[in-house]
């Protein structure tokens, strides 16, 4: 036979009644006591403060009149508390008035029971409250472990981005990421590759969430692999990611990025761009505005047999290349309107001749005056590289 398991039998739910009438508080105590509730009575407000302050109960049966302190001013103080201003709290008064209904409800009572009560409407109203109390603190708790999961999302994801940038002699480099909610779907990488390039990306994964993050770990883990087994061939580690992305998953999502693999010795950058936003090449030879390193072909995940061309450029002396994804270009305003790329090449213009981190900061700081403290709708993740 299968041992059996015994459950822990849960705690009977807390009453606390408020009433300066014995007899009220008998009845009502009986009455709960019977029906399996564990009762606590006091004869005034003070004691009822006190009361809570020891033992928080589960829900309270609150007379108005009383001495000293009215079960009103009992609410408000309890409502004004955030270790109790959760607690359902039912008026049981003789005060019949619309007016003494309504300053009830509008200090923080849930409901309102008339004096001379009836035994049956009291007992409907708690057990009505009460489970709506059960649910509100099993919403609760599904909120907490659902933070704590993301939390936990957020850490996993963080260990999927460059910890630290490489050393490159003659060149900055600055990287930001500000993810719109716990988790971002936008990410980047900077590493060395075996032929002693610099493998440099940005990328932005369709949709939001924790299902955006997971396709991104996804994706940052095969560019990554496929990044150290194609250097200098970014159209291949497309080819390979895209055919894997296709062939792992069947969730309709897919991700733009941008490639770009640096001789740091020439100054040759080799890229592909499969749908990302165009960086801006930012160069001491050329006029306004700068270049803009457009798409190659399409985003990794949408199309089974797609190619990607490669091309190239040389970065001289005090260039400079800004990486961004559209969380930048399409930051809102209050009244609605986009950061949009004009701003952006005005903010990289600021930066240009100064440092990378100062330049990084110049567009970040123009976003986010741009948006004058409206919420932020999307991740926003920046590389900016600067050759000295």
């Amino acid at each position: 036979m299968e041992p059996t398991t015994l459950l822990p039998t849960p705690s009977p739910e807390q009453i606390l009644v408020v009433d300066d009438h014995p007899a009220n508080l008998r009845l009502l105590s009986q009455l709960l006591q019977d029906r399996g509730y564990q009762l606590r009575a006091v004869t005034s407000g003070a004691r009822a403060l006190a009361s809570v302050e020891m033992a928080p109960p589960d829900l309270l049966l609150l007379d108005i009149r009383m001495p000293e302190m009215d079960g009103y001013e009992v609410c408000r103080r309890l409502k004004a508390n955030p270790k109790t201003r959760d607690i359902p709290i039912i008026f049981i008064s003789a005060l019949d008035e619309i007016q003494d209904k309504v300053r009830a409800f509008e200090v923080g009572g849930v409901d309102y029971i008339t004096k001379p009560f009836q035994l049956e409407e009291v007992t409907a109203r708690v057990e009505t409250h009460l489970s709506l109390r059960r649910l509100q603190q099993s919403l609760q708790d599904a909120n907490r472990r659902m933070a704590r999961e993301l939390d936990l999302a957020a850490q996993v994801q963080a260990s999927f981005l460059s910890k630290a940038l490489p050393d490159l002699p003659g060149w900055q480099l600055a990287v930001s990421l500000i993810p719109a909610k716990t988790t971002s779907g936008d990410f980047f990488d900077v590493m060395r590759l075996p032929d002693g390039s610099i493998g440099i990306l940005i990328a932005d994964v369709v949709d939001k969430g924790v299902g955006a993050a997971l396709f991104m770990a996804m994706s940052s883990t095969l560019l990554r692999t496929y990044m150290m087994e194609y250097p200098g061939q970014p159209e291949q580690v497309f080819h390979h990611v895209n055919r894997s992305i296709l062939e792992y998953t069947s969730a309709e999502q897919f991700v733009t990025v941008f490639l770009g693999m640096l001789d740091p010795l020439s100054g040759r950058l080799v890229y592909t761009n499969a749908g990302q936003n165009p960086p801006l090449w930012i160069s001491v030879l050329q006029d306004d505005p700068p270049q803009l390193l457009t798409r190659t072909g399409p985003p990794l995940g949408v199309v089974p047999e797609a190619a990607w061309q490669r091309r190239g450029l040389a970065l001289s002396p005090r260039d400079m290349l800004v990486l961004y994804t559209d969380g930048v270009t399409e930051a809102e305003n209050v009244d609605g309107e986009f950061f949009d790329m004009a701003r952006l090449v005005r903010a990289s213009r600021d930066g240009q001749g100064r440092t990378a981190v100062v330049a990084r900061d110049a567009i970040l700081d123009a976003v986010h005056r741009f948006t004058g403290g409206a919420p932020q709708s999307d991740d926003i993740a920046l590389v900016v590289l600067l050759r000295e």
